[in-house]
């Protein structure tokens, strides 16, 4: 499972768990809310430094996978 999978999953997750909105999420981190939605519908892949905006925002870690 690549990165930006997981980190979309854990995105999914809070979404859905009714906590916050992609709208809040998108404000809250800085990162455009149409690259947020592209993202999280798999059209496109983020770079690392705004899957790290959104990281810190949902208070998650980015780490490498041996």
């Amino acid at each position: 499972m690549s990165l930006s999978s997981s980190l979309a999953e854990e995105i999914n997750r809070v979404i859905q768990s009714g906590k916050q909105t992609k709208y809040s999420i998108a404000v809250g981190s800085g990162v455009d809310h149409a690259v947020l939605r592209r993202f999280l519908t798999g059209e496109r892949d983020i770079k690392l430094k705004t899957a790290d905006r959104l990281a810190k925002y949902l208070n998650l870690e980015l780490k490498n996978r041996e």
